[in-house]
């Protein structure tokens, strides 16, 4: 499986290290990417997907799965990962997680565990 992400604050660039993914970054969208792939990602203005990540997946429909990250503050608990359940219901695929900026350790064991299903 590969891996792509998308990152503002560094949160999201934290979770892939975390992990210790090797990841392709989103910086414009044009990027391309051969085969299936999961997509880390934030959530923007208002609850959008960001537009690179949304010119990125136009370009490469393969995603077969997302990571969220966003905030739980007061200002934002209303639009909490929205960008990452915008692209799970758009391409049909789950989202494994949304994290509250970088999660717990609990939240990075739990992304592990499902992205080594999503390899089998």
């Amino acid at each position: 499986m590969k891996y792509v992400y998308a990152s503002k604050t560094g949160h999201v660039e934290k979770i892939v290290g975390k992990l210790g993914l090797d990841a392709l970054k989103i910086i414009d969208g044009t990027e391309k990417i051969d085969g299936d792939y999961v997509i880390f990602t934030y959530t923007c203005g208002k609850g959008k997907t960001p537009s690179p990540v949304e010119k990125f997946l136009e370009n490469n429909p393969s995603v077969k799965a997302v990571v969220g990250s966003g905030s739980t503050a007061k200002s934002h608990i209303e639009t909490f990962n929205f960008g990452a359940e915008n692209i799970g219901r758009a391409y049909n695929v789950p989202v494994i997680a949304k994290l509250n900026g970088v999660g717990t350790d609990e939240d990075i064991e739990h992304i592990r565990s499902e992205l080594e299903k999503l390899s089998i």
